[in-house]
């Protein structure tokens, strides 16, 4: 009874067989005739890397703008404002650091997009290079003659500008004569000198040094620089033309040739300057041997007089171009 049962099954076997072949030889068919008559349709084509790439450069890369006072600080501030502002980044965007941080400083660490006072060096560039990941950093910093650097800030506090910056406690700087003056300003921005040194002695592909002496010494210098630096923020291809163009008429505006007060009173007097200068060699040897030291490392050398410049980053000035573009920090 069971084998019995069982013959039916044998006589569908080979129809079912049958009928799956059937069906599959017919569907090849069609298909066969589907693919020589159906218009072929092909897969949508890569887009270039400038088409395919996000829309505005600052979701590619990480961007930092650094710069230590009195070594073109408000020039780099209203520079990379110009640059990014004309691009179309928003205010949360942009962040801002400085140390310490003042009311209304600090704001949007995590931005994309960072202002950093007095507080880049060589170990704080590591970390943002590793924070940075995959993504990489573009960084624009501002290199100034170190001896420089202390000449103005004894001018500029000493009229009494920024009577609440804690670093020259206040207003006692007013009070000192250039030669006391100056070694109190030296001793106080010993630590500020070193990590501008240390972050910029050395070249790194994520970084652009802009040069104080060359940016502030003429507006074709000014151009030329500006225009570099451009080049190297959003290099191959994350701006267009137009854009390029934008960017570079937007920036004129921190030109001080073109606009002597674009970044407020932040000048000197180069009378106070000249004077100061004199007593560079009076500060007290070892601490005139460090900021010596900070010269050779950036690349500059000077005179026992501090009139004569160089800068590995640039070219040699003379007398009178190094004491133009002093008065203008």
């Amino acid at each position: 009874m069971q084998t019995a049962a069982r013959w039916p099954l044998f006589w569908l076997l080979p129809y079912s067989v049958w009928s799956y072949s059937g069906v599959t030889a017919e569907s090849n068919a069609l298909n066969f005739v589907q693919r020589k008559v159906l218009p072929r349709v092909s897969p949508p084509p890569e887009l270039p890397a400038a088409e395919s790439a996000p829309s505005k450069p600052w979701h590619v890369h990480k961007y930092i703008c650094v710069a230590h006072h009195k070594a073109g600080l408000f020039l780099v501030r209203d520079l990379c404002k110009a640059v990014f502002d004309t691009l179309g980044a928003t205010p949360s965007e942009m962040g801002e650091w400085i140390q310490p941080c003042y009311p209304r400083t600090c704001v949007h660490p995590k931005a994309p997009i960072q202002f950093w006072m007095d507080l880049y060096s060589y170990e704080r560039a590591q970390e943002a290079r590793e924070a940075a990941g995959a993504k990489g950093m573009r960084v624009v910093g501002i290199v100034r003659d170190p001896v420089s650097v202390i000449v103005s800030a004894y001018c500029y506090h000493h009229r009494g500008e920024e009577p609440g910056n804690v670093v020259f406690e206040n207003t006692t700087l007013m009070h000192m004569g250039p030669k006391q003056g100056l070694k109190f300003v030296a001793e106080r921005m010993l630590q500020l000198v070193e990590n501008m040194t240390s972050a910029f002695e050395q070249p790194f592909n994520d970084t652009f040094h802009l040069v104080y002496e060359k940016v502030t010494q003429s507006s074709e210098a000014f151009d030329q620089q500006v225009g570099e630096m451009t080049s190297f923020l959003f290099q191959p291809d994350l701006i267009s033309p137009a854009q390029r163009s934008q960017v570079l008429n937007a920036t004129q505006s921190a030109d001080l040739h073109r606009h002597p007060g674009a970044n407020g009173d932040h000048g000197n007097d180069k009378a106070c300057e000249d004077e100061v200068r004199k007593y560079v060699p009076s500060l007290p040897p070892e601490l005139l041997s460090r900021y010596r030291s900070f010269q050779e490392r950036l690349g500059y050398a000077a005179s026992e007089e501090g009139l004569s410049q160089q800068s590995s980053f640039g070219e040699v000035l003379t007398a009178s171009e190094g004491n133009q573009a002093a008065t203008m920090a």
